[in-house]
Parts: C-alpha cells; sequence; structure tokens
C-alpha cells in the first residue's frame, strides 16, 4: 500500500534553473521520510546533469541503473542545507517571517511583533519554534546569511556586504563569525569557491 504524500511546497524569490525528478517509491526507501532542503555533493550533480541525457529520462541499461544506484546513495547521505528556512504556519507568524527575509534588517525585537501581531512575547517565541524548529533569532541570522550569499555570489566584496544595512550587522567580523559557524566557511572562501565554480 502506498505511502501518503506529505503536503509541502516551497517558495523562490529568484530565478532557479535546476532539475525536476520522479522516483518510483520503491526507490525510495533510504531517503528522508519528510521534506527537507538538502545540499548535494558535486558528485551527485554531476550524476544529475548525466541523466538528465537519458532517453525519456529513464535508465535503459545496467551502466545507466548503476549511475542512479550511486546517485541515490549521495542523496540518502546528504546534509540538510544549513540557510534552509522553514515558514511558519500560523498566517500572522507567516507575515512576520515574511517581513524579515524581504528585509533581514529589520530588527523590531519581540516587544515590537507582539505589538504589531497581536501576540504575546511569549506566544510568537513558543509557536514560531514550534513550527519552524528555530528561535526568532536564529532564524532572523539565516535569513541575513541567504541575503549575504545572494550577494557574495554576485560579486559583492565581503566588506560591502558585511557593511550593508540590509544586513543589520556592524561590523565585518561579526559577519564572518556567523558565515564560519554556519556554513563552516569564511565569505571569502565561499565567493572564491563560487568564482571557481563558474569558471
Amino acid at each position: 500500500m502506498p505511502h501518503a504524500a506529505n503536503v509541502h511546497g516551497h517558495q523562490l524569490k529568484h530565478g532557479l534553473a535546476g532539475y525536476t525528478i520522479h522516483m518510483h517509491s520503491a526507490l525510495c526507501a533510504a531517503l528522508p521520510t519528510q521534506p527537507k532542503v538538502l545540499r548535494i555533493s558535486a558528485l551527485a550533480r554531476a550524476l544529475l546533469e548525466r541523466m538528465s541525457e537519458w532517453p525519456q529520462g529513464v535508465p535503459n541499461d545496467a551502466a545507466a541503473l548503476r549511475l542512479m544506484t550511486v546517485f541515490l546513495d549521495e542523496i540518502g547521505n546528504a546534509e540538510p542545507d544549513p540557510l534552509h528556512l522553514t515558514m511558519p504556519r500560523q498566517p500572522r507568524l507567516q507575515t512576520m517571517a515574511a517581513v524579515i527575509a524581504d528585509d533581514p534588517a529589520d530588527d523590531t525585537d519581540l516587544d515590537g511583533w507582539a505589538l504589531r501581531l497581536g501576540l504575546s512575547r511569549r506566544s510568537i517565541s513558543r509557536h514560531f519554534r514550534a513550527e519552524t524548529g528555530m528561535s526568532l533569532v536564529e532564524w532572523r541570522q539565516i535569513a541575513r546569511l541567504q541575503k549575504g550569499v545572494e550577494w557574495l555570489a554576485a560579486g559583492q566584496s565581503v566588506t560591502t556586504v558585511a557593511m550593508a544595512l540590509a544586513l543589520g550587522y556592524d561590523s565585518v567580523s561579526s559577519f564572518i563569525a556567523l558565515f564560519r559557524r554556519i556554513l563552516g566557511t569564511t565569505p571569502a572562501q565561499f565567493a572564491s569557491a563560487r568564482q571557481r565554480d563558474a569558471n
């Protein structure tokens, strides 16, 4: 008997190029049972490109099946994307999260949001963490890092990105420290790697 499908979705604020994969449920036994965003390896990305060349997108020989098996292993072992943000379900909390995502420099504190949303501080904190898995402070940090990554990928310098008002940082070092803690690399190393990938 097939498993019930998980209801999920995503939103994109900018253009995206990529692949959509549809797999038989028998192939998904080792994959995560809940919807999640993963960081795929360079190998998995290369395998995706190769599989996109298959006629009708279906493996048609033993070699293709082996490639698909390696791809599934790579996806099964992939780490969650540290920059993924889960949106809250409660409408008023969604409104707050959308404002923060659109303007990461928005420093409205819990008292300010409680007044704007007509909720108590405690209610906001409790429900926001229950629905997103993060505190409001943690969620805002990831939203700021997303914006920082976007600007670095567009060629902005680390200093420009760190000091930009839209990120809400008061020093380059605080931005670099947060970037390294969440992504395991410095902004400069990230920018260099993106530039190498583009060439």
